[in-house]
């Protein structure tokens, strides 16, 4: 099998960049609009080619070659499944935690660069909930405040302080434009405590299934196209579709924290992004195999038992009490040995979009030193550009942009292929350079590309009133984690439903 956690290739190019990949054989496209020469672009996925062999395509098992034995099982080292087991450890279970990735993390990692941490996943939270708060003491890491954000609608000027009367005057295209984004604002602040809310009921209640619906036709009834174009911009980056694809819960429970310093709303990162909290959280655990993918899951009268594959090709049989399923529900059909056709339905029907983040190392700075997060709302491939350098403690010795990058489901096989993720990353590059002046052009040295072929569940129309949820139903000694357990990709759900697991899997004793 292939590894894809080096880049093991080195394609040199006639312009001066450099491809690095991890297949052979590769030619240039001849579409590649290359950027600056000598820039190095660098490739990295998660690893697939055993989850398919083995998950989606069925490969036979051989016999175990050996048999590993605990309380209590979780499958995927996410800050789900971390969160679930760090707690259960605390309460003196013997948890292992296997993850089919070589690090634990899940979308909240860092990559090494510039000589230092820079997030490439997540890249903040906004609610210190006693979850989250409990999770921040066990992995023994302090949040940063983040900066606020800027916006770019045309040209290089940067739009602060957006939502305040003077901010949305300024950007606005007329004077119902404006009054209709002033009039989303303050209804969304008048929702105080009654904004919709995560974890999700069991029944999602009457009057919150009228938010299970399409956030575009709500946005639009605001009668302001800036408001459409900012929201559009903020669903496809932070819940992996446009505003068609998601529904008006999610959109209203996230973005009541985006309206910056004017209106107390808060978000807090890590300096070198949320795998500080990731990392301390793995610390704390005793019993962690990673490169270990979970195959097949098997409920019997005496327990749970997980049969994985190690980066070897080996059987390993993991047998424990009960289990907590950290993995995306796409997986759990093919997981589970007795799936209820229910659950595999609801779980087929959740909507995972692909990812990307590219990060730019350079030189000289290339947005506001100030700024957290540039939204770029005339952009075309990307939507935000999030500048790691400005949070507190930062210890990067160049700078570093990082682009965000939605790609449409269509596209997730491009994530698959180096040179096509590359080539794609160069155009996207080429277009933020765009705005950039030659100095800055020239000092740009490294662009690190990150994929995530299923990166974000999409809260889908829908998704609320009854699909996560029968998802997610526990089953005798099965649990389920992770943030489809809501249908929303935030850190704090994360968290919150690996706590939940962790308190269920003690009710079972």
């Amino acid at each position: 099998m292939a590894s894809r956690r080096d880049f093991i290739r080195t394609i040199m190019m006639g312009s001066g960049a450099v491809y690095l990949t991890s297949f052979g054989g590769c030619e240039r496209p001849s579409s590649i609009k290359l950027i600056e020469p000598g820039t190095r672009i660098r490739t990295a996925t998660p690893q697939f080619l055993r989850a398919h062999a083995y998950v989606r395509e069925r490969k036979a098992l051989g016999a175990p070659s050996r048999t590993l034995t605990a309380d209590v099982i979780v499958v995927g080292a996410g800050l789900s499944g971390l969160t679930a087991a760090a707690l259960l450890e605390k309460q003196g279970k013997h948890v292992m935690l296997v993850e089919a990735e070589y690090r634990t993390g899940g979308a909240a990692v860092s990559a090494k660069l510039a000589h230092g941490q820079v997030p490439v996943g997540s890249v903040y939270f906004v609610e210190k909930t006693e979850a989250v708060q409990s999770a921040l003491e066990m992995a023994g890491v302090k949040a940063q405040l983040c900066p606020e954000d800027g916006y770019v609608f045309a040209g290089t000027d940067v739009v602060t302080d957006l939502w305040s009367d003077s901010g949305i005057r300024s950007v606005a295209k007329s004077k119902e434009d404006g009054e209709g984004m002033m009039r989303f604002r303050d209804s969304l602040i008048a929702m105080g405590d009654n904004v919709p809310s995560y974890p999700l009921p069991s029944v999602l209640p009457k009057d919150l299934q009228q938010y299970d619906v399409s956030a575009e036709q709500y946005v639009r009834g605001f009668n302001s196209p800036t408001l459409v174009r900012i929201l559009d911009a903020y669903a496809r980056s932070a819940m992996g579709g446009s505003l068609g694809d998601v529904n008006t819960f999610c959109l209203l429970n996230f973005y009541i924290s985006e309206f910056g310093p004017s209106f107390d709303t808060p978000r807090y990162t890590f300096s070198g992004g949320t795998s500080a909290l990731s990392t301390g959280l793995a610390s704390v655990l005793h019993d962690v195999h990673v490169d270990m993918l979970a195959v097949r899951i098997s409920q019997l009268a005496a327990g749970v038992v997980v049969d994985c594959v190690d980066v070897h090709g080996d059987v390993v049989r993991c047998q424990a009490g009960a289990v907590v399923i950290a993995a995306p529900k796409f997986q759990v059909p093919y997981l589970l040995s007795d799936s209820s056709s229910e659950r595999s339905a609801a779980c087929r029907s959740l909507s995972y979009s692909p990812f990307a983040t590219l990060h730019v190392v350079s030189d000289k700075p290339l947005v506001k030193p100030d700024m957290y997060d540039t939204w770029h709302l005339n952009a075309k491939g990307y939507t935000d550009v999030i500048n790691p350098n400005s949070v507190v403690g930062s210890t990067l010795d160049k700078n570093v942009s990082s682009l965000f990058v939605p790609i449409t489901r269509g596209d997730r096989s491009l994530l698959q292929d180096d040179e096509k993720f590359a080539a794609r990353a160069n155009e996207v590059v080429a277009e933020f350079s765009q705005q950039l002046t030659v100095e800055q052009q020239a000092s740009i040295t490294d662009v690190y590309c990150w994929g995530w072929g299923h990166g974000l569940i999409i809260p889908s129309p829908g998704s609320h009133s009854g699909v996560a949820q029968t998802a997610a139903a526990a089953d005798g000694r099965i649990v389920f984690a992770n943030t489809d357990c809501d249908a929303s990709p935030a850190i704090e759900n994360a968290i919150e439903n690996g706590a939940i697991a962790a308190r269920k899997v003690l009710q079972l004793g």
